[in-house]
C-alpha cells in the first residue's frame, strides 16, 4: 500500500528535476530466521487507482456467496458459505478480509459494502461472480476506473537473517539489492553481507565491513 511520497531523481544526472513520487514498501517473513523488505516506486503520480464495490445481501443459511479477482493472469476465487444468523455485513467483513490476502488489491468493509482498490495505480482488475448460490446477492460496480500506464516497479529489496555465534551472542546479516526499475526489474546491484554480533553499533559493523562513511 502507498505510505507517502518521495523526491527520486535519476543518479549523478544533475539536470533531471526531481519528482514527488509514491512510495510503498512490503515486509515478508518466508524464510526461517529472516525478514525481507522490498521497495517498490510509481512512476507516473498522475496514475489513477480503479475503485471497485460488491454490494452484499443476505439469502439464506448455507448459500454461497464467491468473489473472483482477476489481474492479468493472476486469478484468484474468495468463497463464504453463510451460516445460521448470519448478516450481509458480517458476510462482507468476512469477504473482506479474504480478499485482503491479495497483493494486487486492498478491500474493506462498510456494513454490505465492500470497496476494492487497486495497490497499484492504473493496473486495472476484474470482479466476477464465480459460483455465488445467487448472483444477485453480490453485486459489482466500478465507482473509479483506472488510468494511466502502470509503471510501478521493485527498484531495491534487503534481507535481515537473524543467527547465533558460537559464543551465543545475536547476529544479525544483512544484504541486498538494486534493481533497474523495467518492465520485468533487472538486477544492477548487490550488497552485503553486513554481519554485525552483540550490540554492535551500525557504525561499527560498517567499519568492520569496510564501508567508509562519509565525513560531514
Amino acid at each position: 500500500m502507498p505510505i507517502g511520497v518521495i523526491d527520486y531523481d535519476r543518479p549523478k544526472n544533475l539536470a533531471t528535476t526531481p519528482t514527488e513520487l509514491e512510495a510503498e514498501f512490503r515486509v515478508t517473513t518466508t524464510t526461517a530466521n529472516a525478514i525481507k523488505t522490498e521497495w517498490f516506486l510509481t512512476l507516473d503520480p498522475n496514475n489513477v487507482a480503479q475503485v471497485s464495490t460488491v454490494t452484499i445481501t443476505a439469502g439464506t443459511t448455507a448459500d454461497f456467496y464467491a468473489i473472483q479477482v482477476t489481474v492479468g493472469t493472476d486469478v484468484h476465487t474468495y468463497r463464504h458459505k453463510q451460516i445460521a444468523s448470519e448478516t450481509a455485513t458480517s458476510i462482507a467483513a468476512f469477504l473482506a478480509t479474504l480478499i485482503n490476502t491479495n497483493a494486487n488489491v486492498q478491500a474493506q468493509s462498510s456494513g454490505n459494502i465492500i470497496t476494492i482498490t487497486s495497490l497499484i495505480p492504473a493496473q486495472a482488475f476484474v470482479l466476477s461472480n464465480a459460483d455465488s448460490t445467487t448472483v444477485g446477492n453480490v453485486v459489482f460496480a466500478t465507482t473509479t476506473p483506472n488510468s494511466g500506464t502502470v509503471l510501478h516497479r521493485k527498484i531495491a529489496d534487503a534481507t535481515l537473517t537473524f543467527t547465533a555465534n558460537p559464543a551465543g551472542f545475536p547476529s544479525v546479516n544483512v544484504s541486498g539489492n538494486w534493481y533497474d526499475g523495467g518492465l520485468v526489474p533487472v538486477l544492477k546491484q548487490s550488497f552485503g553481507p553486513l554481519v554485525g554480533t552483540g550490540n554492535s553499533t551500525i557504525d561499527a559493523i560498517q567499519t568492520a565491513q569496510g564501508v567508509n562513511r562519509p565525513i560531514t
